[in-house]
């Protein structure tokens, strides 16, 4: 089975999700939780993984309290996954800083406050990717998490979609890792729990879609939102405000 970013496309219809629920949040907002095969693995050979999938039911754009509304839901979300007494937490901003669509990691990121969190602390990196530095963003999440040592790793990253309808409209959080530019097919080395030894978290939104399906469209060909230049910003204030708002309130 072709895996896709959104494990809600690769695991739900393609009927490999398992214990799936669907809790409304609010009129704005609904979450899909179930279990399936983690995206960082080739075989599905590994126990499932836990993905919570927030699904906008209007344009995110369009209302000003759906930022809170994301927030609150990326709050919940991550806090199922956190386990008391974490104290030192590394925050990854994936993907390339210098395209607006692939921007959301290090956007977030960035809108973190790093430092001493009471008795935590927070440390980030953005390791941007490889045709720039010449190193593997996990390369780089593995050098820093042997001498940080962290007891959590956060990654944000884009995501793509093949249904057009979650375009810029869900938020999957999940413990089953990533893949840096799988969704391209250009596919990294995993950011997971087994490739770092750490546990790790990670949130990303669909900004990207496959066009192939559109006979006028050449295969392989991707399309992202005329909106992009909002839409980065939005969710990453509303990512990072929840991010914040799960571990250290």
């Amino acid at each position: 089975m072709e895996k896709y970013e959104l494990a809600l496309e690769s695991a739900v219809i393609a009927g490999r999700g398992r214990r799936v629920e669907e809790c409304v949040l609010s009129p704005l907002l609904k979450r899909m939780t179930f279990s399936a095969p983690p995206i960082s693995s080739e075989g599905g050979e590994r126990e499932d993984a836990i993905y919570h999938t927030l699904i906008t039911t209007e344009d995110p754009l369009a209302r000003r309290e759906m930022g809170e509304e994301i927030e609150r839901g990326v709050s919940l979300a991550v806090k199922d996954f956190v386990k008391r007494g974490r104290k030192k937490v590394l925050a990854v901003g994936l993907g390339n800083p210098t395209a607006v669509v692939d921007a959301l990691g290090s956007e977030t990121v960035r809108r973190l406050s790093s430092g001493e969190k009471g008795r935590s602390y927070l440390a980030t990196i953005v390791p941007s990717v490889y045709g720039m530095t010449g190193l593997e963003s996990a390369s780089v999440v593995r050098g820093v998490c042997s001498e940080y040592r962290p007891d959590l790793v956060l990654s944000v990253d884009t995501l793509s979609t093949r249904r057009a309808e979650r375009l810029y409209r869900a938020v999957q959080i999940t413990n089953g890792g990533v893949v840096p530019g799988g969704g391209v097919g250009n596919r990294r080395d995993p950011i997971s729990e087994e490739s770092l030894g750490v546990p790790v978290i990670s949130i990303g939104v669909p900004l990207l879609a496959a066009a192939d399906r559109c006979s006028s469209l050449p295969a392989g060909l991707v399309v992202t939102p005329k909106e992009i230049d909002l839409l980065v910003p939005f969710y990453a204030d509303a990512l990072a405000a929840g991010i914040e708002r799960a571990l250290f309130e």
